[in-house]
């Protein structure tokens, strides 16, 4: 299959060997050539990238290259979130393609389930920089096998942050080389603050020749208790107060980033006439509805291989409503109006 697995270790990018484990050897050229010998043009070249709570050296329920990037996923016998769906699949590639017909698909596995018994969620937080700099690594690679090919990123919760801490490093590395090959990023629930986004987008502009890779925000108002535990449990800013992308997406108006909240009536209505219908009942509070709800795969596999027709400036030339619904608006009256008081959930206050 056209499929390349990857187990970060620190901050370098390995091949995943269950039997090797962290002595795997590091990502290669060659590696990256023979994933997909004959890659085919105009297919995409996407790396995935899961977010909070999985190792690619864990358990197999919480090994990502055995659940989400597998494309027979392991599942539970009780999965209630249903939150096991096969990513690659869903993106179109099949275990069938050997060679690069359908596109070169790359797992991009790191250390997001810390051990220790307190701070889990900081160390994760801390590791996706890591992990941020073996992503770069990884795409300077592709680019020097595949030039000239735009390399795209699906990541969801923390996998966002990886993916902007990436693209930090690359702007103060001034590599405008390999912000130029990064092609679309399609940011799933992103668990990230907002001003670590807007200054990534910021140091990027000042360096790259045509405005970095473009960012897909699918946003959700189910995920609001799952972006106000990031603003609570998130490393403390100075003199700053702690807002997540998905409490109101960085706004309308930015040439490369587009706020998308996938669980808008409006915007399902929207996405339905030209085609990409997105099913699913509301629900108060969910995390991996961005991924699980039917039809957003195939919502994302369009942006990837119809690229012309899904462009950011074609989507705003036929309107697309960017408009997002109030913050807290899935749970009951007595929640909202508790948080609009002033009493938390989870430790952090609404916008």
């Amino acid at each position: 299959m056209a499929m390349l697995r990857i187990a970060v270790t620190g901050d370098t990018a390995r091949l995943y060997d269950p039997e090797t484990g962290t002595d795997a050897p590091a990502l290669t050229c060659a590696a990256i050539r023979q994933a997909a010998p004959s890659l085919a043009p105009r297919t995409p070249i996407v790396i995935l990238i899961h977010g909070y709570r999985y190792d690619p050296h864990a358990a197999p329920f919480a090994n990502p290259h055995k659940t989400l990037f597998a494309f027979d996923p392991l599942r539970p016998r009780t999965d209630r979130w249903q939150k096991t769906e096969s990513w690659p699949r869903g993106l179109g590639f099949t275990p069938e393609d050997t060679e690069g017909r359908e596109g070169l698909c790359i797992a991009f596995g790191w250390p997001s389930r810390p051990r220790q018994r307190f701070g889990r969620f900081c160390a994760a937080y801390a590791n996706a920089e890591r992990a941020g700099r073996a992503l770069l690594r990884t795409v300077e690679l592709i680019a020097r096998v595949h030039p000239g090919r735009p390399i795209d990123f699906m990541a969801h919760s923390l996998g966002a942050r990886v993916v902007l801490c990436a693209m930090r490093l690359a702007a103060h590395r001034r590599r405008h080389d390999l912000l130029d090959a990064m092609g679309r990023a399609i940011m799933l629930g992103p668990a990230e603050l907002a001003i670590a986004a807007r200054s990534t987008l910021a140091t990027v502009d000042a360096v790259t020749r045509r405005g970095g890779p473009c960012v897909y925000a699918m946003l959700a108002r189910e995920n609001d208790v799952f972006d106000a535990l990031l603003e609570h449990f998130a490393p403390a800013l100075p003199m700053r107060r702690k807002i997540g992308i998905g409490a109101a997406g960085l706004g309308a108006g930015r040439r490369n980033w587009l706020d998308l909240q996938i669980d808008h009536p409006v915007t399902q209505h929207w996405l339905a006439e030209r085609g990409a219908v997105i099913g699913g009942e509301p629900r108060r509070a969910c995390h991996w509805g961005v991924y699980n709800r039917p039809g957003t795969l195939d919502l994302y596999a369009s942006i990837l291989r119809d690229r012309a027709r899904w462009s950011i400036p074609v989507l705003r030339e036929e309107a697309i409503p960017e408009d997002l619904e109030p913050r807290w608006c899935r749970l009951p009256w007595f929640l909202r109006r508790r948080i609009k008081h002033g009493a938390p959930i989870g430790g952090a206050t609404a916008p």
